[in-house]
């Protein structure tokens, strides 16, 4: 009776065991780095204005700091969940694929993609 119900118990906990959801691409950014810098999760935009976007995935892509230049003080924006609008204190920002769609406090708006 008691092998029954540690093998009961046993299976019970395997049947449990969660499978990896599918990597995002928020996620996959966050582990790799595609900057001479080597800085893990930073990957170079450009955008539609003409100006290069550094961008740092953190937090399992959750959360992304925002920077013209390597080596300035980053604007961090992050969101709730996988897929969702990240939210700064003076913009927002919504991705799609490799492109980062940025929207500012004003309202204006600029298109960035990722370089390869």
């Amino acid at each position: 009776m008691v092998v029954v119900i540690v093998l009961a118990t046993v299976v019970a906990a395997c049947a449990e065991e969660r499978k990896p959801g599918a990597t995002t691409e928020q996620e996959i950014h966050s582990r790799d780095s595609e900057t001479p810098s080597g800085v893990r999760g930073r990957h170079l935009y450009a955008c539609d204005d003409g100006e290069p976007l550094f961008v740092d995935f953190k937090d399992e892509g959750l959360s992304i700091e925002l920077r013209r230049v390597e080596r300035e003080t980053p604007r961090v924006l992050s969101a709730p969940a996988q897929g969702l609008q990240y939210v700064g204190d003076s913009e927002s920002a919504i991705m799609t694929g490799n492109e980062l769609r940025l929207v500012d406090a004003q309202g204006l708006k600029r298109v960035c993609r990722k370089q390869n």
